[in-house]
């Protein structure tokens, strides 16, 4: 059996561990494994190479992805069935692995189906925002990211009170993970996409926050409304000042925490039994603490919005 392995969209911690376990597995059962270099711009390319295991093991825990991605929808070209299948025949390739988000999971695995070519994908992403899967791969890194830097900032809140700290996550287009970070760190809001608050509330919140506790913390998503209008008028309306921090991309490439290296040699274990037992298509899937797979497509439409119960308990609504 030989495995084109293809990481498709942004990265995510954990990759790197994924695709070091399955290469293994692989190696010691006598199949082969290679990785596209650049996403499917590269895979319709030819642009392939065996996965070098010795210097694979050094970066095992490394956020990013030792394969370079790519988000170019060059499966929607005209001729990309053809060429994909002609790249699939020329190189002996058995089937794709795929790492990606809501996107290549929506809209890779129909086209991959459609064409007969065998796939799973990895729900990788740290937004966890793919429906049908619990966790997604990377989530729990880019949390761990975020919580360090709210212990930096409480540590300058309590020692110079009378500020509003906010510190901005990825995660857009929704709020999963800012919610998931606001309610681990214990912060005083989240403000999410989802449930947007009206801002003469949230300033008068907020004072009586400072004046309580010495200090305010908010996390927000990077896809909460109208934010720069937020930052400008919150101090207006409170008479405090903010101090306002955006963690971009830099959490994104986090180390892999503990939990995401399991989550991917589990992931990377059952995509390699479904593939010799012969699986055409699907998806490996987090569901009530197990890592499972998931036949054909994933329900259609959005994942839920994030837990409104949740969302209140750290609002305090």
């Amino acid at each position: 059996m030989k495995t084109a392995i293809v990481v498709s969209g942004g990265d995510a911690p954990g990759i790197n561990a994924a695709i070091d376990c399955y290469a293994r597995l692989a190696a010691r059962k006598g199949d082969q494994v290679v990785g596209a270099l650049g996403g499917f711009v590269g895979l319709l390319n030819g642009r392939l190479a065996a996965i070098d295991l010795r210097s694979l093991q050094t970066l095992v825990g490394r956020g990013g992805s030792i394969l370079p991605s790519s988000r170019s929808p060059v499966l929607q070209e005209s001729d990309a069935r053809v060429r994909l299948q002609a790249v699939v025949a020329r190189h002996r390739i058995d089937n794709l692995l795929l790492f990606g988000g809501d996107g290549t999971i929506r809209f890779a695995g129909p086209l991959l189906e459609a064409w007969g070519i065998p796939h799973l994908v990895l729900p990788t992403t740290i937004d966890n925002d793919v429906p049908g899967t619990d966790y997604t791969l990377g989530h729990d890194s880019a949390c761990n990211f975020a919580i360090q830097a709210v212990e930096g900032i409480r540590a300058t809140a309590t020692a110079l009170p009378g500020r509003i700290f906010m510190l901005e996550t990825l995660g857009a287009p929704t709020g999963h993970l800012a919610l998931a970070i606001a309610y681990a760190s214990g912060a005083h809001l989240a403000l999410l996409p989802e449930y947007p608050l009206e801002l003469d509330w949230l300033a008068s919140r907020l004072k009586r926050i400072v004046a309580q506790e010495g200090y305010a913390l908010v996390l927000l998503s990077e896809a909460y409304p109208q934010i720069d209008r937020l930052v400008a008028e919150i101090p207006e309306r409170a008479g405090i000042r903010i101090r306002y921090s955006a963690l971009g991309h830099a959490q994104r490439g986090a180390d892999a925490s503990q939990r995401d290296r399991v989550v991917a040699r589990d992931m990377s274990r059952v995509a390699y039994c479904a593939f010799k037992a012969g699986a055409q298509g699907g998806l490996v899937v987090s569901r009530a603490g197990a890592v499972l797979l998931h036949p054909g497509r994933l329900p259609g439409g959005d994942k839920p919005p994030p837990d409104r119960d949740l969302y209140e308990f750290v609002n305090q609504l």
